[in-house]
């Protein structure tokens, strides 16, 4: 979306003039997608497959295992999904509008992306959980098609996390969760706004203080780690999310929860970050 530079009326990204007041809509003068790469006129099914190919690499590289990235390569080919996406691409790329401004090509490459992330997820969970580093449960794939809301929204978060499969000490039902804890988390990390709904509390002390670890509501991730301060940050304020060394840099702020739970969690909040939830 953008909006009228005279009555600030949010208007879709192809608008020529202003729904409202009438008023005619600058067009930017930089060439479509030029900033990002991508030739909207050219071989975009080529194009798309390099996209794959890249997001391919970076994906094994932050949430596997760098080393293995030859192992996913010859897995594409050997599996028969190269070509899958490349009749995706194909059945994608027919009828296609060019975008016109540098705005639309900028959505549409952002919605080319987010594909794209789909088809990822579905080529790591069903064709290379023998070489993944982390074990992805299949539930992810059920909310590609589809966006919960609500109470749906919470349980998407944690068929992501599929705490069955980790150690960590976790309440999702807060009703358990003893008065001291909740004081403790309350005092320490976990500071959401009055009708704020709390899906789960993952208490990662030692001695179960609840102290620090983190804590997932309906709007924004919340956790404390070791002697760092308190952070949170919000869903629709994603801008970044990458793994530094056995850690990850959430908006560039340090989160650890474990290295399972750290490429389950920027899975999750790769979906949760998208503009259409």
């Amino acid at each position: 979306m953008k909006t009228c530079p005279q009555c600030a009326t949010a208007l879709p990204p192809s608008a020529r003039f202003c729904l409202q007041c009438g008023a005619a809509q600058p067009v930017s003068a930089v060439p479509p997608a030029a900033a990002e790469g991508f030739d909207w006129q050219g071989d975009r099914i080529a194009q798309a497959i390099d996209l794959f190919n890249a997001r391919l690499a970076e994906r094994v590289a932050q949430e596997q295992h760098p080393d293995r990235l030859a192992q996913y390569q010859e897995r594409l080919y050997g599996s028969g999904f190269r070509e899958v996406i490349q009749r995706r691409f194909a059945q994608w790329s027919e009828g296609f509008v060019p975008p016109d401004t540098a705005a639309e090509a900028s959505a549409a490459l952002r919605e080319l992306t987010h594909w794209v992330d789909d088809l990822l997820d579905y080529f790591f969970i069903l064709h290379c959980q023998d070489i993944n580093t982390v074990l992805l449960p299949e539930a992810i794939l059920r909310y590609q098609t589809a966006a919960p809301e609500g109470k749906a929204l919470r349980q998407m978060a944690l068929d992501y996390l599929d705490f069955g499969h980790e150690s960590e000490r976790v309440y999702t039902d807060l009703l358990t969760l003893p008065a001291k804890k909740i004081r403790n988390v309350g005092q320490s990390f976990l500071f959401p706004e009055r009708d704020e709904i709390i899906w789960f509390i993952c208490d990662q002390t030692l001695l179960g203080t609840a102290k620090e670890g983190f804590a997932m509501t309906e709007k924004a991730l919340y956790w404390k780690s070791g002697l760092q301060p308190a952070q949170r940050v919000y869903y629709h304020k994603l801008f970044d999310i990458r793994r530094e060394k056995e850690w990850l840099l959430i908006n560039d702020l340090y989160f650890n929860a474990s290295p399972t739970l750290n490429t389950k969690i920027t899975w999750l909040l790769r979906r949760l970050g998208r503009p259409n939830l």
